[in-house]
């Protein structure tokens, strides 16, 4: 019996989708290059995409795949069901096939086997922005950006001014370079990214977090004032960059600044995309991380805390993020609901102790001692936060998040020291937080109260 072969058609650079319409084929790609570039309708296109061919495998799998990505464990079944239907579509190279084996992966949680998906893809086909893009987010969340800075190391001959999409590789590469320590090449990076494309979201993140790790406060507060008009088709990211920029007010003492940024756009529930997924993982990251500073440094928060405990509550046996739920004990013990935070803490050791899953470990490695150092913390209880941070504080990294995200629980660490005039454990934590790569960390607002030592 005689096989029909699909149509192949191809994006810009030269990779093959798999479909007999044009119209699936074009929201496909239209659809990949706002997914890279942080903008707010890829599951519109990828809908109609899938509309126009329901069997267009690449597009059920890049669905599923950004499920995973959204960290909420109850998309599962809609991941499961974009599997079923990526497998029983069409697929007819072998990029396509380790797309769908992507998922597969992403599904059973088997996220290194997801990883080196993305690295046979990349191999093959080192301009794959999309997959660059995939992989460095999946990285990230596991806390090995010198295993991300690798590719985009092995695959920068493949790039040029005139490669299509160079901005948007320049920013994956200046994140990748920022975090692994190299700030004079990630800011070059960063910035002409943004040059090259004004709306660069990821590149003018990249910059920010050059700034604020060298302590260029000033400067960070400008050089996002004048991107933000750039950002109106951007997602959720967005609202990171305004993280940043709180930052930034932070160590300049502008408290009422960060407030009001905050308010309106960190945790503003008018905002539609707020409104859309207001349990968002990486937003109430922000939001727990940027209060607890403001309540460090003394400023009264008032009712901040709790329409983030509202939706804490429902998720405390989700484990698709050992940052997340670090966070969200965090935001738990804030109200005071210690009950909540012990019932989190013990789905976290069960996920620990009996999950086949790859971030099983991470949990009970990293997880697990932050979550307890910050319930301990909000307790007043400073010697358990040392007891059992201390010994877990270099497997922070396993969480997942930028140096700039995990400070917050180094803080937690040097306050406490501080607080039991532990002078060998201060001193020590501000050696790290420097080799970490803070610039004087000691002359941070955050850290002002450990200078008597």
């Amino acid at each position: 019996m005689e096989t029909q072969t699909k149509n192949l058609f191809t994006d810009v650079r030269g990779h093959a989708i798999t479909t007999d319409s044009v119209a699936a084929a074009d929201a496909f790609n239209d659809a990949a290059d706002k997914f890279v570039r942080r903008e707010i309708d890829v599951i519109p296109r990828l809908q109609q995409s899938l509309t126009a061919d329901p069997g267009c495998a690449m597009s059920q799998a890049l669905f599923g795949l950004m499920l995973h990505g959204a960290r909420n464990s109850g998309l599962q079944p809609e991941m499961i069901s974009s599997l079923q239907r990526a497998r029983a579509g069409h697929a007819e190279t072998a990029r396509e096939r380790w797309y769908v084996k992507a998922l597969e992966n992403a599904v059973t949680g088997d996220l290194f086997g997801l990883i080196d998906c993305y690295d046979n893809i990349l191999q093959q086909d080192p301009t794959d922005l999309l997959c660059l893009v995939l992989r460095q987010g999946e990285l990230f969340w596991l806390g090995d950006m010198q295993r991300s800075r690798r590719i985009t190391d092995a695959v920068a001959s493949s790039w040029n001014k005139d490669t299509p999409g160079y901005a948007d590789y320049l920013s994956v590469r200046a994140f990748d370079l920022e975090e692994t320590g190299d700030y004079i090449s990630a800011e070059s990076a960063g910035r002409l990214s943004v040059e090259l494309a004004s709306h660069s979201i990821w590149g003018a993140h990249a910059v920010a977090h050059v700034l604020l790790m060298q302590g260029r406060h000033d400067e960070g507060v400008d050089w996002l004032q004048g991107l933000q008009g750039n950002w109106q088709h951007t997602n959720q990211m967005k609202f990171h960059l305004w993280w940043h920029q709180c930052l930034f007010h932070l160590e300049r003492r502008e408290y009422d600044a960060v407030l009001d940024t905050y308010d309106h756009w960190v945790r503003n529930h008018e905002q539609e995309l707020i409104q859309a997924v207001p349990d968002l993982y990486i937003d109430l990251q922000n939001g727990a991380s940027m209060l607890w500073r403001l309540e460090h440094v003394g400023v009264d928060v008032d009712h901040r805390w709790i329409e983030m405990a509202e939706l804490v509550l429902p998720r405390l046996g989700d484990m698709t993020s050992p940052f997340t739920s670090a966070h969200f004990a965090m935001i738990l013990a804030a109200v005071g609901q210690f009950d909540d935070c012990d019932r989190l803490l013990q789905k976290m050791h069960k996920f620990h102790t009996a999950a086949e899953h790859a971030l099983a470990t991470r949990y009970g490695d990293a997880a697990i001692p932050a979550a307890q150092g910050a319930v301990a913390h909000r307790r007043g209880d400073y010697g358990k936060v040392l007891e059992v941070m201390m010994p877990a504080r270099h497997n922070f990294w396993q969480m997942g998040g930028s140096h700039a995200q995990q400070d917050v629980f180094f803080q937690l660490m040097v306050d406490a020291a501080v607080k039991l005039g532990r002078r060998q454990e201060v001193e020590t934590l501000l050696g790290e937080i420097e080799t970490i790569g803070f610039t004087e960390p000691v002359q941070r607002v955050v850290y002002e109260a450990a200078r008597s030592f």
